[in-house]
């Protein structure tokens, strides 16, 4: 029933069907007219639950913060770290102190200098327990952080970060680490003018209050709809000839595609699984690497998931390659948590489809299959629905178990994840960085990201042994083991695929590229 849907939109007007639903689409499209300008526009799969960029933790965030904001690194397509707001960093002889000293003639939107303690200022605040950011654990590593964050410590100038002066900072870890280099790159390290902040309070990060100092600024944002940025004409660095940004809220694939195909979006990515061998040799797609694991998560406070046996037997119950084959793309079977192109990552094969297997499993827990209601939480788009359905038809076939899909839009969505309110949800996590201590850390039990309910002691004792290794193999090794209790011994989550990125982008865009990390730095782009 949802196959002859979704390919009745990819056909456009065939059927009635796909007219009620390109309706919306349709609508959109003559929502404004053609613009010849050098406008550029993409699409948002849901609404930015935030531009704040302390607290920002989704992708929808993503292309709107690297744009508005930079950091003091960047991290380049080889994955090479490279000077951004900082020009020069040195790292002392025992890799505990880090000292960045800024750019010259770098300013905010307004003509604010910037100054190293707008570094500071913004690390404060995001360790400062009434922020509640999710990405406050990355900076647990720097001496007096942790203790900040939990309280005990109450005078920041104890918390080794320090402006040595306007352009020089001072960082100071408890241990060199080998992938601390990577997170000043990332937005939750940008700096924050305090003053702003201060002077309108929550509503600091809207049209208006909000002050950059990227390529570009805030220029109007309407919830549900669209954020439209506009060139800084203060910005330091080189820019391309965009002078109109415009970022559309469209929750469905298929009509993103349509909106796409009629010429009213630039770029896209989630391209509709169904559509995919129809636009596979068009000039228009594009693929770019992506450090990415597709993946079910478990909250194991729900029942049935509080279950080990359950879990094992979902696990054993799902055809990955099956899966990838209905897909269609450029994907890979998944039997890691991080990602093949990441070091630490297990090539075992993880847990493998055993249909037998899980209906044994199962039958040796005592618990009766029939009796077993799955509820599992998705999102809008078409990949999300069209992957729990096949995976709702896996486990009905394979161990009787009735699942019922729950799709919510976007910020819906997470704010249910937040709550572990579903036993089972489909998920995403993509790098933030280059080194398998982003993609495991986030199961920490202090860990802000950690919306599985569980905590293991022996996996946190191989996460800190490696983090604190500078031996590759040791730190490799490590990780692997962990990643096995994750995935093999607790079965917190279950990963589905890893994928590339498919994107559609319009002949008229040049010099478009996406990061390994899906960045999308628009300062780059010129559109004809």
């Amino acid at each position: 029933m949802w196959s002859k849907f979704r390919r009745g939109i990819a056909t456009g007007f065939a059927k009635a069907t796909s007219l009620l639903v390109l309706l919306p689409a349709l609508l959109l499209v003559g929502a404004a007219p053609v613009e010849t300008s050098k406008t550029f526009r993409f699409r948002l799969s849901g609404d930015p639950e935030t531009l704040d960029w302390n607290r920002a933790h989704t992708t929808e965030e993503t292309y709107l913060l690297m744009n508005l904001m930079e950091g003091l690194l960047e991290i380049d397509q080889d994955l090479k770290v490279q000077p951004r707001l900082a020009e020069k960093y040195a790292i002392s002889p025992d890799g505990k102190t880090y000292t960045f000293t800024l750019r010259q003639g770098v300013a905010w939107q307004d003509g604010v200098p910037l100054k190293a303690g707008d570094f500071v200022a913004g690390w404060k605040r995001l360790i400062s327990p009434f922020t509640a950011a999710s990405y406050a654990y990355l900076l647990f590593d720097v001496v007096g952080a942790k203790d900040f964050y939990d309280g005990k410590l109450k005078d920041f100038e104890q918390v080794g970060v320090k402006a040595l002066d306007d352009r020089r900072l001072e960082v100071r870890l408890k241990q060199p680490l080998a992938h601390w280099i990577y997170l000043p790159s990332f937005w939750p390290l940008f700096p924050i003018r305090k003053d702003v902040i201060d002077k309108h309070g929550a509503s600091w990060a809207s049209p208006g209050k909000m002050v950059t100092l990227g390529p570009y600024v805030l220029d109007s944002r309407e919830l549900g709809d669209r954020v439209i940025l506009a060139p800084n004409p203060r910005y330091w660095g080189k820019r391309g000839n965009l002078e109109r940004i415009e970022a559309q809220v469209i929750h469905e694939d298929s009509t993103a595609l349509t909106l796409f195909e009629a010429g009213r979006l630039d770029f896209m990515k989630d391209i509709p699984p169904l559509d995919f061998k129809r636009l596979e040799n068009k000039p228009e797609i594009r693929f770019f690497p992506y450090l990415s694991t597709h993946y079910l998560g478990f909250a194991l406070s729900k029942y049935p998931a509080s279950l080990p046996a359950v879990r094992r037997a979902v696990a054993l119950a799902i055809d990955r390659k099956e899966l990838v084959k209905a897909l269609g793309g450029r994907l890979t079977p998944a039997n890691s948590f991080v990602p093949p192109q990441v070091a630490g990552h297990r090539p075992g094969k993880g847990i493998e489809y055993d249909p037998l297997r899980a209906v044994s499993t199962l039958r040796m827990s005592g618990v009766d299959p029939a009796s077993l209601k799955l509820e599992m939480l998705i999102q809008t788009s078409d990949r999300s629905r069209m992957i729990g359905e096949i995976v709702q038809a896996q486990l009905q076939k394979n161990l009787g178990i009735s699942v019922t899909l729950q799709p919510y839009e976007h910020k819906t969505f997470r704010a249910q994840i937040d709550l572990q309110a579903f036993p089972i949800f489909q998920m995403q996590w993509a790098a933030d960085y280059p080194d398998a201590e982003n993609f495991l850390s986030l199961f920490r039990g202090d860990s802000g990201n950690n919306r599985f309910g569980w905590r293991n002691a022996r996996f946190e004792s191989l996460l800190d042994e490696a983090k604190s290794s500078s031996d590759p193999r040791v730190r490799s090794k490590k990780y692997q083991e962990a990643d096995s209790i994750l995935i093999e011994k607790d079965v917190v989550v279950i990963p589905l695929y890893y994928s590339t990125l498919s994107s559609l982008v319009s002949r008229r865009s040049g010099n478009f590229v996406l990061s390994p990390l899906n960045y999308l730095f628009l300062r780059n782009v010129s559109v004809q």
